[in-house]
């Protein structure tokens, strides 16, 4: 085995890739394997709330001045209900940890492409257009499975591939996704919709509809729009704007001004999946990280945050024990444990929390969910923006004298 031992990374997503990055620097060889290609791994999905538990973390791998221009600052969250009326405010940014970065929301494809950049300018190597199938443990070695029929061998394998992971489901403790019963509608508007700036804007109504915008630069606003729906639901060509505009008829304030200035061709449908709590998260040489582990609801906006947290905690683990990567290995597994349930169990309790539809009822329900949402809301989110545990030397990533290898 060599000094610093071979990662082969399954899957270019946000959690891989922050992975990668920070591997490298450790020095750490690595091999990451994608099964989409060309831009197609750039530009999927919409918008991103990194919170400041992740942009501390993407900051001190060396991305902080690409993010800052590229971003927009968090400053506050706010629960505006149906009627544009205030249920909850959130003065999020000044529940962050005392050095820690801001958060921030950005285009997704805009993360993802500063972290495929970084890592290629890093020298990891970077192989796009080839999918997991499996893999195979040989005890002092690991292989990946390819669907080309071909095999990657490494000393160590991260299975980031996403809810759906080829790799987990070789692992014990294999459980399907579970349908959460919402189906969400998702898009990027041309125009800033009457979203605040620095905020990330949630809105509640009845029967279940809900969502959330944010701003992601050039004045444009992703959002989200989820209502209770059978899965596997198809819209007609052409319908999908029509459709969001029909859940939303009756709100006020931004919602209908957003999904109105967003293009038909960019809206898209997606049901919401997650996964049972599992744990197991890997054995011997093989570990998940990210989605592929413990994805959950996207009620609080941290499934790409606690992938980037697992990524840092996993890189630093094995850079202290490079002789005894599975050791490493379930140390990292046992450090994120605690921290994924914790977390979970808020995104569940708030995403679980009652509702009321009857018209006369609401005004009262809104008042009331102000005054309770005051209780627990500064200690739940200085919490989940607690930054994990860094180390004071952790490396930035650089360009180690090779050129970087995409294979595109």
């Amino acid at each position: 085995m060599t000094e610093r031992p071979t990662v082969l990374v399954a899957g270019a997503g946000v959690g891989g890739l922050t992975a990668a990055l920070a591997l490298r620097g450790y020095g750490f060889p690595v091999r990451l394997y994608e099964r989409r290609t060309g831009r197609g791994i750039e530009t999927g999905g919409t918008g991103l709330n990194i919170w400041s538990n992740a942009a501390t973390v993407l900051a001190r791998l060396g991305l902080g001045p690409r993010l800052e221009a590229s971003t927009t600052r968090i400053e506050r969250g706010q629960i505006m209900s149906e009627r544009n009326v205030p249920m909850v405010r959130i003065p999020v940014q000044s529940y962050t940890a005392p050095g820690s970065s801001p958060g921030v929301t950005l285009a997704r494809g805009e993360l993802v492409r500063a972290l495929l950049e970084a890592c290629e300018a890093a020298g990891a190597d970077i192989v796009l257009g080839r999918t997991a199938t499996g893999h195979r443990d040989e005890g002092d070695r690991v292989r990946l499975l390819l669907d080309d029929g071909t095999e990657a061998e490494g000393d160590v394998l991260l299975g980031a591939d996403g809810i759906r992971s080829r790799i987990a489901a070789r692992l014990p403790d294999e459980t399907e996704p579970v349908y959460t019963g919402v189906t969400t509608y998702r898009g990027v508007s041309d125009t800033g919709g009457g979203v605040p700036a620095e905020t990330v804007h949630f809105f509640q109504g009845p029967r279940g509809v809900n969502g959330g915008a944010w701003h992601v630069g050039q004045d444009r606003v992703a959002w989200t729009v989820g209502h209770f729906a059978p899965a596997g639901g198809r819209d007609e060509p052409g319908t999908l704007r029509e459709r969001v505009l029909g859940l939303i008829e009756g709100f006020e304030g931004p919602p209908r001004a957003f999904v109105a200035g967003t293009p038909e061709e960019s809206i898209i449908r997606t049901d919401l999946y997650y996964r049972l709590w599992r744990e197991t998260w890997g054995e011997g040489r093989v570990t998940l990280l990210g989605d592929a582990a413990h994805a959950m609801p996207t009620v609080l906006g941290q499934g790409a945050c606690q992938a980037i947290e697992d990524a840092v905690v996993l890189a630093g683990e094995l850079a202290a024990a490079p002789a005894d990567p599975v050791s490493a290995l379930r140390s990292y597994e046992r450090l994120r444990k605690e921290r994924v349930r914790w977390v979970r169990e808020c995104v569940f309790k708030v995403g679980g929390a009652p509702r009321v539809d009857n018209p006369l009822l609401r005004p009262l329900f809104v008042r009331l969910t102000r005054v309770l949402a005051r209780r627990g809301q500064e200690e739940m989110w200085r919490a989940l923006q607690r930054p994990p545990r860094l180390p004071d030397s952790l490396p930035v990533p650089s360009d180690r004298g090779r050129p970087p290898s995409t294979h595109r």
